[in-house]
């Protein structure tokens, strides 16, 4: 039987005559058997014996250590993409994660998902152990509030500090559960194609985030995880071949092994480069327009939107995919923009600000142009001021110093800047529009993009919003209007609506304004109509736009989209009220960093909104995008000091006053020692919760090991033979690979004092049980004999160690 694998054990030729040799059989013992090697007995729990097995030292600290550097390489990623302060605490819960998902693994009895809600929840207080002792070094009440607020839906009200602490615990949770699932997945499921898939998605979403120098680690980590894929189905095949009663000695099995995994090793070398030359990390934007309007077109059948006209639109070669970065603006029914910071600010007016790039005055078939593009730039030096769209001087200059993180490819080389910059510290190219000496500014580019770290200073004529209110609407009064040296190419450039707006827009625009007394009220009553989320929703996967249909009717009938169908609404909307508009992009003003005390914009933040031209004022922002305002805002002020870059960041919780009681002022005192003793004990109460969780899961664990003993002992005899080889081998008499259990039994008889029927009956009924037919399982008289003679058996082996009898 299995003559390959038989042939390939190499068994000893003196050891192969003594089985066929009658001479050499035990006086009255049962015929020989076929040279069957025997095994350790199969249990019902195929999964769990695969992992035990898998878990030995021989098969399953290869698979460890794989996990491990693929787990970690995608940890090192998140830690370099730097979302939240003090990351690299973050290394701490992988480890934890790895060593509990191997417990839970090897527990064969006890249900599994109690076990993985059990390991949530230590998941969930080791990471809010993390956050609050190690990273932030704030009570753990600190770190409960924000996740309450979290799952209330009231974070925006809450602080930066906050939020990023609230961010730090899902990192930390993230990263133990990554370790638990990886080990979880191997070690019981044997499911390793999904670890990898898993590790792939979460470690591609984060290169996008840290320097190209870091891509070393997707290769460490593809590397591991080939290697892991091969040995853990080596080890299934290894584990079938033994449940199917297949004998294999452990110098074939190393040779088998070593053998498999150079192939793997070779697959893996020859697999990465050729993955590395694929052209993933430099797609061109052909590919990415295709991938945009495959998404846009599944995204509409999901929607039961599906057409011909969509269908149509996968191979339209017409435009480019909306991006708030390039010289055309195509908008679509679904924009998704990547996070991580791209730059941030600091301004002498200690306010955030619009970061504007390019403007568009020229909109038809749902499309953003700006008439100045075919047109060269004009070059002025650093700190030369540039042009001006202000008749008159305004006071209220600002410097706003701008600092990239990474670099952001666009069609141009855009400097990003507030609203009507007077002059850069660096050589600036202006865009503008219109004719000689009556031009307006467009865009800002440089000659070479802007790298990561690349900084420059800007300063900026913010014109206050409460000094237009004088400007009429030019129904109201044309000659103001007409007075500005603008007002030629402002009609011809900034009036112009698409041919198919139909009439319910300008009908809405009268409702809505009705009653306006000049141009910033009128533009401010849209703006707040379109702003109020209690009617418009904002969304960045949206139906698709029908054909002969603008995107202003769309919005109006739906009530849903994203920035630019508010942007390009309002736009078009002022001009029905014959005032000059256009639409801007750029960034919004992002989220105040208290810990660098500077203004940080992420890819999240890239925006579109409205300008008007006033005249003598220039352009002003307007925001209609519900959730969005132009509004500048100053950093809140919080009780916290905040700390410098190298300290530990400390948030104090802001007491809330109840409705029902009085706060009544208390005189402050000297910290006491029982008070610092109580932070302490609030500090570290997560660990002596996690410790318990620990001790209770090694008491789980020792019950399942007793349970499965009870279990063996009442349902196979198998056990008894076991137990006394195991009492033999304490005196070196174990079973060796290439015996049969009665070659075995043989042996073990020659050092008996006298010979033990007891012994040959347990072998019998072991080799019956483990290779005989189902009607010739044990029965119970045989296991309650065998129960009977086993103390009397058991004090006979024992004196095997203290007699010294040792082959």
């Amino acid at each position: 039987m299995h003559s390959s694998l038989i042939d390939s054990q190499r068994v000893p030729s003196q050891q192969a005559n003594r089985q066929q040799d009658p001479r050499n059989q035990f006086p009255g013992s049962p015929p020989p058997q076929p040279s069957s090697a025997f095994h350790p007995p199969r249990h019902k729990d195929s999964a769990f014996m695969a992992a035990v097995r898998l878990c030995t030292p021989q098969e399953g600290w290869l698979a460890i250590v794989l996990l491990s550097i693929a787990l970690y390489s995608v940890v090192a990623v998140i830690v370099n993409a730097e979302w939240v302060h003090f990351s690299t605490f973050l290394y701490i819960s992988p480890i934890i994660g790895l060593c509990i998902g191997l417990l839970v693994a090897k527990l064969p009895y006890m249900p599994q998902a109690l076990l993985h809600l059990l390991a949530c929840v230590l998941g969930h207080v080791l990471a809010v152990w993390i956050t609050s002792a190690y990273a932030f070094h704030v009570p753990p009440s600190v770190v409960l509030e924000g996740l309450r607020a979290a799952f209330s839906g009231h974070m925006a009200e809450e602080s930066a500090q906050l939020s990023e602490i609230v961010f730090f615990f899902y990192l930390s949770f993230l990263c133990f559960f990554l370790g638990y699932f990886g080990s979880w997945l191997i070690y019981r499921a044997r499911l390793p194609w999904l670890v990898g898939l898993v590790y792939c998605a979460i470690m591609l979403v984060n290169l996008n985030y840290v320097k190209s120098e870091y891509n070393y680690f997707l290769l460490i980590m593809l590397g591991a995880l080939l290697l892991l894929i091969a040995r853990t189905e080596l080890a299934a095949r290894l584990l079938q071949w033994t449940s199917e009663g297949l004998y294999t000695d452990r110098a074939w099995l190393r040779k088998i092994t070593g053998r498999c995994m150079q192939i793997a090793c070779l697959i893996m070398l020859l697999a990465l480069p050729l993955g590395w030359l694929l052209p993933v990390q430099d797609q061109p934007t052909s590919g990415k327009v295709l991938w945009d309007r495959i998404n846009a077109t599944w995204n509409a059948a999901a929607g039961g939107n599906l057409n011909w006209q969509t269908l149509r639109s996968i191979a339209n070669s017409n435009g480019e995919m909306t991006n708030y970065f390039g010289n055309q603006l195509t908008i679509s029914n679904s924009v998704h923009l990547p996070d991580g910071e791209v730059l941030y600010y600091v301004s002498s007016d200690k306010k955030s600000h619009y970061l504007e790039s390019i403007a568009f005055n020229h909109f038809t078939d749902n499309t953003w142009t700006n008439s100045s593009d075919g047109f060269s730039p004009t070059l002025y030096p650093a700190n030369e001021d540039v042009p001006q769209d202000i008749d008159q001087n305004v006071d209220g200059a600002v410097d706003t110093v701008v600092t990239m993180t990474q670099a952001i490819n666009g069609s141009k080389h855009y400097v990003f800047a507030p609203a009507q910059p007077l002059r850069f510290n660096m050589p600036t190219q202006i865009y503008s529009s219109g004719g000689s000496g009556v031009s307006t500014t467009t865009a800002w580019t440089q000659l070479q993009p802007l790298e990561a770290k690349a900084t420059y200073r800007v300063t900026s004529v913010l014109t206050p919003q409460d000094a237009i209110t004088n400007v009429p609407l030019p129904q109201n009064d044309s000659n103001f209007w007409d007075s500005s040296r603008y007002n030629y190419w402002l009609k011809t450039l900034y009036l112009e609506t698409p041919q198919n707006i139909s009439p319910k827009v300008k009908a809405t625009v009268n409702a809505w304004t009705h009653g306006a007394t000049n141009a910033y009220d009128a533009l401010k009553r849209i703006e707040s109509h379109l702003n109020d989320s209690r009617v418009f929703t904002y969304s960045v996967d949206n139906a698709p736009i029908p054909a002969n249909k603008n995107v202003v009717d769309v919005l109006l009938d739906t009530h849903t989209g994203y920035c630019t169908y508010y942007a390009s609404a309002m736009a078009v909307m002022g001009r029905s009220l014959n005032i000059p508009t256009r639409l801007v992009t750029g960034f919004s003003s992002g989220k105040y960093d208290p810990a660098r005390k500077v203004w940080s914009v992420t890819g999240s933040d890239a925006h579109s909104w409205v300008q008007a031209y006033f005249p003598g004022y220039g352009w002003i922002d307007f925001d209609p995008t519900p959730g969005f305002s132009t509004q500048s805002q100053a950093p809140a002020k919080a009780t916290n000091v905040t700390p410098s870059p190298t300290t530990a960041v400390k948030v104090t919780p802001t007491v809330k006053a109840q409705p029902t009681k009085a706060v009544q002022p208390t005189p402050q005192k000297p910290q006491s020692s029982s008070a610092n003793g109580h932070t302490e004990m609030a500090t570290s109460w997560p660990l002596w919760i996690a410790l318990a969780i620990l001790l209770c899961s090694i008491i789980f664990f020792l019950v399942a090991l007793v349970i499965k003993r009870q279990r063996q002992s009442e349902t196979s005899v198998s056990n008894f033979f076991w137990r006394a080889c195991r009492v033999a081998g304490w005196a070196g008499l174990g079973p060796k690979s290439w015996q049969t259990p009665y070659e075995y039994t043989a042996m073990l008889s020659q050092h008996l004092e006298r010979r033990d029927p007891a012994l040959w009956h347990l072998t019998e009924l072991f080799v019956r049980e483990r290779w005989g037919a189902p009607n010739h399982v044990s029965r119970e008289q045989d296991t309650s004999m065998i129960e009977q003679s086993w103390p009397s058996l058991r004090s006979m082996l024992l004196r095997l160690f203290f007699s010294g009898k040792r082959k």
